[in-house]
């Protein structure tokens, strides 16, 4: 069932674009937590596979210093916090490429989705969020909450699932090692791992997905327009429909009342001879070929005919003539070269007729 406004009416259109770009002013945009969190977890496998071996064989190395230098220690107060502050730092250095990656990668997958947005309405406080009830029924009782319950269900049972998946196919690797060395404990130790993670990173991107589409879809949802709302903003962007069509209905019969007034400073009106009119004009020297200058069909021809018969402008017959320079020649263009020799001898026929000549 379609959403309803306010006012009752159903929401059966889809956003226009102005609607779309007002949303994403006021910071209403289509965005997945999922797909950020999956790409946090592509960071963690590739961190894990590349760097934590390193981060291993250092951290070793800070822990046999720290234990060192905990044997040293006089039993003073300061020389702990100075042992243990070397400590944090030497961790502090190890990890901090990872924090940057991980802020790196949780930027890029925000500006991914929405990209760059500017917006501070988000932030404005309103009143109207601190009533507790609307608050209560907007987190507890909405059908957005309803779905977001279902959707972590959903997640968490995917999640259950494929761990008890792997650690079921893992286990057996373990017994083995009761009487291997250090090496190779911590070894299939890190193999194992991975292959946990790879098989939680299949699910993760399947969840980003699937919640990006979901997102979106919710998000066009929540901003579908009644008819009346198209409407209006239609009148608001592109003018009142009744106010238009009466503008180009006036543009129309001045467009139509000038043409009118050139049909006397014509040389010959063309005729289908009841349908279409064309009146050419030429003038030698100054024009390269006859010129357009009114055409009309139907009671616009009538009325060309009536102007031309009381100017005593010439009016000759010629059907295929006058189909061709209606259909293909525009007021105020020149006549196609294909028709110079037939509008010649029809000009040629009435520079005679104006001389006397029969």
């Amino acid at each position: 069932m379609a959403k309803e406004n306010d006012s009752g009416q159903e929401r059966t259109e889809q956003p226009s674009s102005k609607r779309l770009k007002e949303a994403r002013e006021k910071g209403q945009v289509c965005k997945s937590v999922e797909v950020s969190t999956c790409f946090l977890f592509v960071a963690t496998v590739i961190s894990f596979y590349f760097y934590i071996p390193s981060v291993a064989s250092r951290l070793s190395l800070v822990m046999s210093t720290y234990l060192g230098n905990l044997a040293g220690w006089d039993g003073t107060q300061g020389s702990l916090v100075t042992i243990f502050h070397g400590a944090v730092v030497q961790l502090g250095i190890m990890l901090l490429p990872i924090l940057v990656v991980f802020l790196g990668i949780g930027i890029a997958s925000n500006i991914l989705q929405v990209g760059f947005i500017f917006s501070g309405e988000p932030i404005v406080p309103k009143f109207s969020r601190l009533d507790p009830v609307a608050g209560f029924k907007n987190r507890f009782l909405s059908l957005r909450s309803l779905e977001l319950l279902i959707k972590n269900i959903v997640i968490l049972l995917v999640i259950i699932w494929v761990s008890y998946r792997a650690i079921r196919r893992e286990l057996p690797v373990f017994p083995p090692l009761m009487n291997s060395d250090v090496s190779v404990i911590v070894l299939t130790l890190f193999k194992s791992s991975m292959h946990i993670l790879w098989d939680f990173l299949w699910v993760f991107i399947v969840i980003a997905l699937a919640d990006y589409m979901f997102q979106k879809w919710q998000h066009t949802k929540d901003l579908m327009m009644t008819k009346e709302e198209l409407k209006e903003e239609f009148k608001h962007t592109e003018g009142n429909p009744i106010i238009k069509s009466r503008i180009r209905s006036i543009q129309f019969h001045m467009a139509r009342q000038r043409m009118m007034k050139e049909v006397p400073k014509a040389d010959v009106v063309i005729t289908n001879p009841t349908h279409l009119a064309v009146a050419l004009k030429y003038e030698r020297g100054k024009m390269i070929a006859p010129v357009v200058i009114a055409k009309g069909a139907g009671f616009l021809a009538e009325k060309i005919r009536e102007v031309a018969r009381s100017s005593r402008i010439p009016i000759v017959e010629d059907k295929p003539l006058a189909q061709a320079l209606y259909k293909t020649v525009e007021i105020g263009d020149v006549i196609p070269e294909e028709w110079y020799k037939a509008v010649a001898e029809i000009l040629a026929y009435v520079y005679r007729l104006k001389s006397g000549v029969r």
